[in-house]
């Protein structure tokens, strides 16, 4: 796990949980602007998640929650290949001609 556990200046922790069973409906966006924080969009389906600084303040926090966010995402992606293919292989070539 990535990232900082200490006490929050005001007491307040982040706090969460969500599940997200991604399908074939889903879509991610960044919005950028030229004076404010850009803001990180994930859909899927109906649903919609937004991720952007607090009080849009880039602090070096975010740019630490950034690589972060980067890293998990390349290790889910090396995951996801690793058994996509990993299927690939095992499968019967004749049902691969067939799709």
């Amino acid at each position: 796990m990535n990232g900082r556990v200490r006490p929050a200046p005001d007491g307040l922790r982040s706090s969460a949980l969500l599940g997200l069973q991604i399908g074939a409906d889903w879509s991610v966006h960044c919005h950028t602007y030229p004076h404010r924080s850009p803001i990180l969009t994930l859909r899927l389906g109906m649903m919609g998640v937004t991720i952007s600084p607090a009080l849009n303040a880039v602090t070096s926090d975010q740019i630490e929650f950034a690589y972060a966010l980067i890293g998990a995402a390349n290790d889910y992606l090396v995951e996801c290949e690793r058994i996509r293919f990993a299927s690939d292989d095992t499968a019967d070539p004749a049902e691969l001609r067939a799709a």
